[in-house]
């Protein structure tokens, strides 16, 4: 465990971060939407969200883990399409939410609160692709 986080620098700890953010907020993702969810999940729950920001979360944590260079990309990568399309979808409960006529349907409140937490997300990872994450 000692070498685990030997020689390491900011942009690790923020890619490792995120990673772990993106993993649990997956996660919580699917459990609270399949929680709250009557007959049929709400209209803004997508599996294809799910699973961009789980595989960011674990590309993230392992890429970082065994020190490969191109992580942070890949995970970057995984991540912006996640919140892109979890965006997408919460623009319906948005636009019911604006106009005051519920016609879309969807649980605005939980598009926007996943909104933050994938958005927080995809900003750390971008930021830690920029850094350096090993000391040489």
């Amino acid at each position: 465990m000692d070498k685990l986080f030997y020689k390491r620098k900011l942009g690790f700890y923020l890619s490792f971060g995120a990673g772990i953010l993106a993993a649990v907020g997956a996660v919580a993702y699917v459990a609270v939407y399949l929680l709250t969810a009557g007959a049929e999940p709400d209209r803004v729950f997508e599996w294809l969200t799910f699973g961009m920001m789980l595989a960011g979360g674990v590309v993230g944590i392992v890429t970082e883990l065994f020190r490969l260079r191109f992580g942070p990309l890949l995970a970057t990568a995984f991540t912006s399409v996640g919140l892109a399309y979890h965006l997408v979808e919460s623009a319906y409960p948005l636009a019911d939410v604006l106009t005051g006529v519920p016609f879309f349907g969807g649980n605005f409140t939980l598009a926007l609160i996943f909104a933050i937490v994938f958005g927080a997300a995809a900003l750390i990872q971008v930021a830690a692709a920029f850094m350096e994450h090993n000391e040489e």
